[in-house]
Parts: structure tokens; sequence; C-alpha cells
């Protein structure tokens, strides 16, 4: 499959989370099609941490990663 039309792409994963190493193969099969990525690897966290825990400080970084990442992407020109 031809990734390399497919826009700039923000993929967040936890280390624990069932689909880690999926994510991650698929960042750099993207990253090979020239896509540009941009990739947050949570240590230690687990699928659906950011809303099973939302007040903790590293939630409120991830949410804050894919909401800057989203922001970007609908104000880009």
């Amino acid at each position: 499959m031809d990734l390399a039309r497919l826009p700039p792409t923000w993929i967040g994963v936890g280390t624990l989370d069932l689909f880690a190493q999926e994510s991650m193969r698929f960042a750099a099969r993207l990253v090979e099609a020239g896509v540009a990525v941009e990739m947050s690897v949570v240590p230690g966290a687990y699928h659906g941490f950011d809303t099973m825990v939302p007040q903790a400080r590293i939630s409120a970084d991830f949410i804050a990663s894919w909401k800057s990442a989203l922001s970007r992407s609908l104000n880009d020109d």
C-alpha cells in the first residue's frame, strides 16, 4: 500500500498499549514513504490512560500534544 499521499500524521501510544509495536511500525512506514510524522510514546502507559486518569500530568501532556498537532493541522495555510 502506498502511504506517500497521506497527510502529516500524529501518533500517540503508551509502551504498555497492546498496539504499541504496531503503532511504531506504522509510523516507521509513514516516514519511509516521506510522510511527516510526530509520535508520542509514553513509557509505562496503557491504552486509554489519558481518558482514565486525565488529571495526571502525563495525561495532560499527552492530550496537549495531540491537541497541538490537530490545531497545527487545521490552521495550516
